[in-house]
């Protein structure tokens, strides 16, 4: 019994040894090196989203035309349809009952065009737009269309053209574009609201009171003021309401 105790004794004192012997001579493991950090440098701002850069918008519909000569626009180009009257230009024009076109104060009518059977002048959006309207269109379609012939507001001479479908509302001009607007008290108005008609072939010209070397044309689908010789301009015909 001696002789074991003193030989476990013995084991368990050669294992204590040999454990400070590995301690002392195993190195520690190297420290882990911190995870890098990226910074800004001082100062610095985060750089922005990348930014998409639109062209720049086309020119509106009302816009004027650059660069186009009045034979150009009066030489009877057909005037551009708005998709609203796309369906109507496929259908045929309603002829007039009358042979020779005739204004009397007094009349509804619709003005039309030899150069362009099947458009009328009716207002869209405050603006007198040459488009097609025919006995296919909507009601409000051909509603728009219609105008009373009326003596000049500002000279009796010549004539106005007040909506049938507004009573109170006039074409007028103003930055040279023909419109729709409500009456005003004012003679501008009254000046912008009266044109002269001349005979010209199977129609007739319409000239501004307060411009009389200014006549509508046709350019784009609208009626502007242009100074023009009569037969440069474009050339109407009354005919019967639709």
């Amino acid at each position: 019994m001696a002789l074991a105790a003193a030989t476990t004794v013995a084991i368990l004192g050669y294992s204590a040894v040999a454990v400070i012997l590995l301690d002392r001579e195993t190195p520690p493991p190297p420290p882990r090196p911190a995870p890098p950090v990226f910074a800004l440098p001082v100062g610095s701002a985060p750089a922005s989203p990348p930014v998409s850069i639109l062209p720049s918008p086309a020119l509106s519909a009302g816009s004027p035309q650059a660069g186009r000569s009045i034979r150009a626009i009066s030489a009877g180009i057909p005037p551009r349809a708005s998709r609203s009257a796309a369906h109507a230009s496929r259908e045929p024009a309603t002829p007039s009952t009358s042979p020779t076109p005739v204004l009397v104060v007094g009349h509804t009518i619709g003005l039309a065009f030899p150069a362009w059977p099947g458009y009328l002048v009716r207002h869209r959006d405050h603006l007198a737009r040459v488009e097609p309207v025919t006995t296919a269109s909507s009601p409000a379609d051909r509603r728009a269309a219609r105008f009373v012939v009326e003596t000049g507001r500002a000279d009796p001479r010549c004539l106005s053209f007040a909506s049938a479908e507004h009573p109170g509302f006039y074409l007028r001009h103003r930055d040279f574009v023909l419109r729709l607007e409500p009456a005003e008290p004012t003679m501008l108005f009254q000046h912008d609201a009266t044109f002269c008609s001349a005979q010209a072939g199977t129609g007739f010209v319409l000239r501004s009171a307060n411009y009389p070397s200014h006549h509508l044309i046709q350019d784009g689908g609208l009626l502007r003021l242009i100074s023009s010789a009569p037969g440069q301009a474009t050339v109407f015909h009354a005919v019967p309401p639709i």
